[in-house]
């Protein structure tokens, strides 16, 4: 009987090691690695630059917008955009087209960075379970995944970021033209960085 107890000891003391040095190994396996860190940090920039980017290259039809919804009825000085826009340039020259492009970076360059960051990480993680649930390591992910990735995307920036757009205002509207630019200059951005789609199992 007691070389029963002695051998259920060291079982047990056995299994407290294994767990000891397996619970080690996880907490070793959850720490970021330095490539982690800086591939992040490169996506996020890509992500904030690109939105920098669109935004200031729509920014005098923003400027544009602004004063059209705030413009007297009784006192209309433009009713289009070219007309608009040669009417800002005339009064207030170059510098008046890009008038408060800075309040506008301030919030879009946050938005953005988070939201590329989470667009690529929803992309991998949705991906990853595509390839696990059809068994083709190889699969892509199609039009309608991209459109979730989005979505989620667009959810997470939205309400990390929403504080700031509340600064800005409710009555203003993203100009289309710039998602478009932004997702282009995310891309060139990206690839200058170096920045990959890693999928970790």
């Amino acid at each position: 009987m007691a070389s029963e107890d002695v051998k259920a000891r060291e079982s047990a003391v056995s299994k407290i090691v294994n767990f000891a040095e397996e619970a080690k190994l996880a907490k070793e396996e959850i720490k970021p690695s330095k490539y982690q860190v800086y591939s992040i940090c490169k996506s996020l920039v890509a992500g904030g630059v690109a939105g920098g980017v669109s935004r200031t290259a729509v920014a005098p039809l923003e400027r544009l917008k602004i004063l059209l919804q705030v413009q007297n009825p009784h006192n209309i000085k433009y009713n289009g955009t070219v007309q608009g826009l040669k009417y800002i340039w005339r009064t207030e020259g170059l510098r008046g087209l890009f008038k408060g492009n800075g309040t506008n970076c301030a919030r879009i360059v946050p938005n953005s960075a988070v939201k590329f960051f989470s667009y690529e990480q929803a992309s991998k993680g949705i991906l990853h379970l595509y390839q696990q649930q059809t068994g083709n390591e190889d699969a892509q992910l199609t039009p309608l995944l991209r459109l979730g990735a989005g979505a989620c995307a667009g959810i997470i920036a939205m309400s990390a970021t929403y504080p700031m757009d509340m600064v800005r205002g409710r009555l203003t509207v993203q100009v289309v033209p710039s998602i478009a630019i932004a997702f282009v200059t995310y891309e060139q951005v990206k690839e200058l960085l170096g920045v990959e789609i890693r999928i970790s199992d």
